[in-house]
């Protein structure tokens, strides 16, 4: 008996091993680039977040072709004003701290941290008092990475 558990053990470990050997180790803090959008940020990563989030102002909806698009201002890396316009993916419902909720537009882009680019659900939000102005949430991370909360920049600079 005893060698059996210690046979299932030695399997669930290995197993355990080969996912984290799979998995990209980043801090809290890292790079991130949004290709098309031709922006680099460093950002917050958040396994608190469901949705990754990017920080938006002047938002106003716009109708292209009888699809609904957003146009807005982002910063670059170096906080320098940047104007988009993108098409609507969703309209997304958030809690705040004080209990009420607000609606966050949604966007769809390819995001690149580290090695794995993904295209995925962005949420915009004014991010004017937080330091970090791209937030990594859990849409991206999900089964890609391993957050370690006491490193930062693991990626590189």
């Amino acid at each position: 008996m005893k060698y059996l558990s210690f046979v299932l053990l030695f399997i669930t470990l290995s197993a355990n091993a080969q996912l984290l050997k799979e998995k990209i180790l980043i801090g809290r803090v890292e790079w991130v680039s949004l290709p098309s959008l031709e922006m680099k940020h460093r950002s917050r990563i958040d396994t608190g977040a469901k949705t990754t989030s990017l920080h938006a102002v002047k938002i106003e909806e716009v109708q292209q072709g009888g699809e609904l698009f957003v146009k807005f201002q982002s910063v670059d890396h170096d906080g320098n004003p940047k104007e988009l316009i993108r098409k609507v993916e969703s309209l997304q419902r958030v809690a705040n701290p004080n209990g009420g909720t607000t609606k966050r537009y949604v966007i769809r882009e390819k995001v690149k941290l580290g090695p794995i680019e993904k295209e995925i659900s962005i949420n915009l939000n004014d991010r004017s008092k937080m330091e970090y102005k791209f937030l990594i949430g859990r849409n991206l991370l999900l089964g890609r990475f391993i957050v370690d909360v006491a490193r930062s920049h693991v990626l590189g600079d």
